[in-house]
């Protein structure tokens, strides 16, 4: 038998590919805003919102959404962002066993991004208001020019108390 001298291998660096993750880009305001895709079932155009008496002022309501009743927010408040007109859109999100949507004026696209590419958000930033609304925010990615913020859905859910 004869010894092979030349292991094509041996020259090759081991790659392991970097983790990725899709991420659905959207604005709020002015304000440039992300979600993990996996927690996003769709994006829908908006429709009429049937108002809920007795729900708190970021509860607009609910849709029917074939055949299932799903609560629409406004997460401006949270956020420490002015009141605006009509949004354009809404996201929905599942959390659990719960679908929400979140109104939205704007969604560009999904896009996947390396997991390094996800930066940390400074634990002590507070609003003007003095309302830190950090608290729903995991960080801050790079896109295109300029930075989303991801948002942190289980921060959320927790907040409007709706599960």
């Amino acid at each position: 038998m004869t010894e092979l001298d030349n292991d094509v291998t041996a020259d090759m660096p081991d790659l392991i590919p970097e983790e990725e993750i899709r991420i659905c880009f959207f604005c709020i305001g002015e304000d440039l805003y992300a979600i993990p895709v996996e927690m996003l079932t769709e994006i829908i155009l908006l429709q009429k919102i049937f108002p809920v008496p007795t729900t708190p002022p970021h509860v607009l309501g609910v849709i029917n959404l074939r055949g299932n009743i799903v609560p629409i927010v406004d997460i401006r408040p949270a956020l420490a962002l002015p009141a605006q007109g009509t949004p354009g859109q809404i996201a929905i999100v599942k959390h659990s066993s719960l679908n929400l949507g979140i109104v939205v004026d704007n969604v560009y696209e999904v896009v996947g991004v390396p997991e390094s590419s996800i930066l940390a958000l400074d634990s002590g930033a507070e609003s003007q208001d003095g309302r830190n609304g950090s608290r729903f925010l995991k960080g801050s990615i790079q896109w295109k020019a300029g930075v989303a913020m991801l948002l942190d859905v289980t921060q959320i859910f927790e907040e409007i108390k709706l599960q």
